[in-house]
């Protein structure tokens, strides 16, 4: 988690970030600090397209590489008649048809019942949540991470 604290009113705004280590984190928060303080210049360019294999797209980027590369004849007998008995772009339209097929769906009971309930029909937030999530901002005041909260909280008597 990294913590941003706004400085006009102390209010800390968590970012939940998937990272694996606390290496990755310290690099993440970083990435952060380099963006926020440089702007958009501090981005790496951005890779050059590519096309995912098996599209037709990548056929004809294939085929222009190919013929752009190989003399006339590499190119007639080892790119287009291999092509051509292979079923030239068939193949990669039927695994367009195939990914784009509709999914499966749930049925109309699951989807009414999964629907949000109304906002009189929610659950409230008990006491002692609220009262716990106040002395848990009250301990990022006092600057405590959340760590160090629950040491202390568990170590005391119950």
């Amino acid at each position: 988690m990294i913590g941003l604290r706004d400085a006009d009113n102390g209010n800390v705004l968590w970012l939940t970030v998937a990272c694996g280590s606390l290496r990755g984190a310290v690099a993440e928060w970083e990435a952060i600090r380099a963006y926020m303080e440089e702007g958009p210049a501090a981005l790496p360019e951005p890779p050059p397209e590519e096309f995912e294999e098996g599209t037709v797209a990548f056929f004809h980027m294939a085929r222009i590489g190919y013929r752009d590369n190989f003399p006339w004849l590499q190119y007639v007998f080892g790119f287009l008649f291999v092509q051509a008995f292979g079923g030239w772009t068939l193949p990669c339209h039927l695994s367009n048809w195939v990914n784009n097929r509709p999914r499966a769906t749930f049925p109309k009971v699951v989807r009414e019942w999964s629907r949000p309930l109304p906002v009189d029909q929610q659950a409230v937030p008990s006491e002692a949540l609220v009262k716990e999530s106040d002395e848990v901002r009250k301990a990022f005041r006092r600057g405590q991470t959340l760590l160090d909260y629950f040491k202390v909280k568990f170590a005391e008597p119950a």
